[in-house]
């Protein structure tokens, strides 16, 4: 199935991503380059924005990375499993995998 990586792209760099002709190339090369290193992001330019795009992981198709994105940077949380896992099994993955157990609340007494 190959590999999947994430890529968190700048809006307000968009301009400047469509009229760089060497975008294209210089994604292709950062995402070569973390190959599996998911200790480290890459930026790419686009013209004036040294960071129109920031290369943030790259994992196995057959399973989820989950990665929360804000602040024009993201951050790999962990792996969910296979990509066949509904979300709270990939949530219990995770959670599991950063030593929580995740658990549905009780059920709230009535007065």
């Amino acid at each position: 199935m190959g590999f999947n990586t994430t890529v968190v792209v700048l809006n307000d760099a968009l301009h400047a991503i469509e009229q760089d002709v060497n975008f294209g190339p210089r994604l292709a090369q950062a995402i070569k380059e973390i190959g599996g290193h998911n200790d480290r992001h890459i930026d790419v330019s686009a013209m004036g924005h040294v960071n129109a795009a920031t290369v943030i992981e790259t994992h196995h198709a057959d399973g989820f990375a989950v990665v929360a994105v804000g602040g024009n940077m993201g951050v790999e949380l962990g792996f969910g499993g296979g990509y066949r896992n509904k979300n709270l099994e990939i949530l219990k993955c995770v959670a599991e995998s950063m030593g929580y157990v995740v658990h549905k609340k009780p059920a709230r007494k009535k007065r």
